[in-house]
């Protein structure tokens, strides 16, 4: 759920976990302003978490689904924020109940490296999206500087599955186009986190 960095001691783990969802939801925002915005709009946020992106989506869509294994946490922050355009499921009730081209835009920030294989969800993302909806992915590197970054901030263990380059390529396989990519905190080999648009 990435509570420890968003709420982490160290300033810079602080602001990386930030910057993070404020690019998720920038893309988010952008989509809107790029013909995203008919009546009715649908938003699904796959890994949604603690909610930390329910109010954004909620003040563009009509409709919020949030996804997720562990749902206590988000309709804590559903109930407490009178967030009424959100409706929290786990992954077998969202397979059973949305139908295919339901979906506008669909989030996985920070979840897709957890699952492996991929092609079962990315198979569930391409029959619920809508004919020219979009994808918004955040992913970490695993690069060297990833691990250090990791390390110093005292996270322990390994239980990612893959990393931002193999998932976007799976994600290119699956028949989705890149559309934007942001590379935190920089460009090339220095970048710790992908977020990346596909349509």
């Amino acid at each position: 759920m990435a509570i420890p960095s968003y709420l982490h001691r160290n300033p810079a783990m602080r602001w990386m976990a930030w910057r993070r969802l404020e690019l998720v939801a920038k893309y988010l925002r952008e989509t809107q302003a790029h013909g995203v915005d008919s009546p009715g709009q649908t938003i699904m946020d796959f890994g949604c978490g603690t909610g930390v992106l329910f109010d954004e989506a909620s003040q563009i869509a009509d409709k919020v689904y949030g996804v997720d294994i562990v749902l206590e946490p988000a309709r804590m922050l559903v109930d407490e924020w009178g967030l009424d355009k959100v409706t929290v499921l786990d992954s077998e009730q969202a397979k059973k109940e949305l139908p295919a081209q339901s979906i506008d835009t669909i989030i996985a920030a920070e979840v897709l490296e957890h699952i492996d294989p991929l092609d079962d969800t990315l198979a569930f993302f391409r029959n619920l999206i809508k004919p020219g909806g979009n994808l918004l992915v955040s992913l970490p590197t695993e690069n060297l500087l990833y691990r250090l970054g990791r390390r110093l901030a005292g996270f322990e263990g390994h239980y990612h599955q893959s990393n931002a380059a193999s998932i976007h390529q799976q994600i290119l396989a699956a028949g989705f186009q890149q559309t934007r990519i942001a590379k935190i905190p920089a460009p090339g080999p220095f970048a710790i986190y992908w977020v990346v648009a596909y349509r």
